[in-house]
């Protein structure tokens, strides 16, 4: 008897829903007040429009053989940073607090966390505070630079740094792993920055 091919098309309902990291103030805020009024305001459907550009990415800079995450450096206060994994799937922006203090900062500049941070393997964590901190992306004259709420965690981390979707949204990143890149709008035209070897 021949074994049945996997379809394609799955049968059946949905069973469950499998989730990622959640939580930090990208849902509205640190505090339950401010959750609660980031939770009946009225969201801004469109944003008023800005001049847009069209990003290309280059055939030369194909990389097809690879499944290797965008990793890339950028300059975090006065400092550059390598190991800044571009992650597209989850809401919070992460700092570790080994590059925290490599940035030389102390748990002064941190404001306070009380909520969790809950993994896709459901566990919590407790970030050890809040860090506004400056980052720079590109290469003079076509940087941006945004302020950035970072996340202080206090984990074992291949990164330094992971910069999250909320993040890349408000810089208006283009990202594609097959480049290796990762494209954004700038006053002096496109910004590119590409993987950190």
């Amino acid at each position: 008897m021949k074994p049945r091919e996997p379809s394609l098309r799955p049968k059946g309902l949905v069973e469950r829903h499998i989730d990622v990291i959640v939580g930090g103030p990208t849902v509205g805020g640190v505090s339950s007040s401010a959750r609660k009024a980031y939770a009946h305001s009225e969201v801004q459907k469109r944003p008023q429009p800005q001049s847009d550009f069209g990003f290309t990415f280059e055939s030369e800079s194909e990389y097809p053989d690879h499944d290797d995450a965008l990793v890339v450096m950028a300059r975090i206060t006065n400092t550059y940073v390598r190991r800044i994994m571009i992650d597209i799937g989850s809401s919070v922006d992460l700092l570790y607090l080994d590059a925290f203090h490599k940035l030389r900062m102390t748990n002064q500049d941190l404001i306070p966390m009380t909520s969790t941070l809950t993994g896709f393997a459901g566990d919590a964590i407790t970030p050890v505070g809040i860090a506004t901190l400056p980052i720079t992306f590109g290469d003079e004259p076509r940087t941006k630079i945004l302020m950035v709420h970072f996340m202080v965690v206090d984990l074992p981390s291949a990164y330094n740094v992971i910069i999250e979707r909320p993040t890349l949204n408000k810089q208006r990143t283009v990202v594609s792993t097959y480049h290796r890149s990762m494209k954004f709008p700038t006053s002096a035209g496109p910004g590119e920055i590409k993987s950190d070897p």
